[in-house]
């Protein structure tokens, strides 16, 4: 398994779908004001689950494990490059935005930013 990118800091181990192992990339940005979590999608290298399919149980759990609270944290999704000359498998970035409804994140959508905004981001203050 070879993931070289600088989004990704650590293999991240989550429950799929009916408790399936499945993990994901995943990169922590600590700043004063938010965290910023970019969970990265490992495609045929996860056996379980995809980041999108659990996004707001991945959400929860890192809000949880990382003592963040809801309204300081940012979840960026990250598709890495597969190397193809389809459109579709470019990278991507998508800021996950989500309801809270008291307990857990609910009705998850997605805004496509750029690796530049990523980077700018991400950059500690």
């Amino acid at each position: 398994m070879n993931h070289k990118s600088k989004y990704i800091d650590e293999i991240y181990h989550f429950k799929g779908e009916w408790d399936a192992p499945s993990f994901c990339g995943l990169k922590v940005i600590q700043k004063p004001s938010q965290t910023i979590f970019i969970v990265s999608e490992l495609y045929e290298s996860n056996p379980g689950s995809s980041v999108t399919s659990r996004v707001t149980y991945l959400a929860l759990e890192l809000m949880e494990k990382y003592f963040v609270s809801h309204d300081n944290m940012i979840i960026i999704e990250h598709n890495p490059d597969r190397k193809s000359n389809l459109e579709f498998y470019k990278e991507t970035f998508d800021i996950v935005q989500f309801q809270w409804d008291g307990k857990g994140f609910v009705n998850p959508s997605w805004e496509r930013i750029t690796a530049e905004e990523v980077d700018r981001m991400i950059l500690i203050d």
